[in-house]
């Protein structure tokens, strides 16, 4: 398997760095959803507030490895919010749409991944999960000179 066959794009262009193996992880954008100006001070706060219990319990599951709020300042869509996990987009996706905020239409969600050097950023809550969790597989890793099938 290619570099750009890993990251799930074929039109992804990597550079050539010999050598260098790179890790992934997808990565949740979360912004401002279809129904955001529908909602009240009050009521977005509730949808807030149940979405960040959502989001505590998928951390603390295993299910992301990080996640925090964005402060966006440019135009709309705001950019509100991200994640990080080693599960696929397809493992993702049905956790993501169960999320209150997500589900009322107050934020929207879209994945990315993000390829970086193996071993230069580091998850602390990984050495507390166990190896063998459906939740938190091995790191995808690819090394960029060597092709992989």
């Amino acid at each position: 398997m290619r570099s750009s066959e890993a990251l799930g794009s074929a039109d992804t262009v990597m550079p050539d760095a010999s050598g260098l193996e790179l890790d992934h992880v997808t990565v949740v954008l979360l912004f401002e959803g279809p129904r955001f100006a529908e909602y009240s001070a009050e009521k977005a706060k509730e949808l807030a507030n149940a979405h960040l219990a959502y989001t505590i319990g998928l951390v603390s599951g295993g299910h992301l490895l990080h996640a925090g709020a964005l402060v966006d300042h440019e135009s709309g869509p705001k950019l509100t919010g991200m994640g990080l996990s080693r599960l696929t987009r397809q493992q993702l996706r049905p956790m993501i749409e169960k999320d209150p905020s997500v589900a009322a239409g107050l934020e929207g969600f879209r994945f990315v991944t993000h390829a970086f050097p193996r071993g230069s950023l580091v998850f602390p809550a990984e050495g507390f999960q166990k190896a063998s969790s459906p939740a938190n597989p091995k790191p995808r890793t690819t090394r960029l000179d060597t092709p992989t099938n």
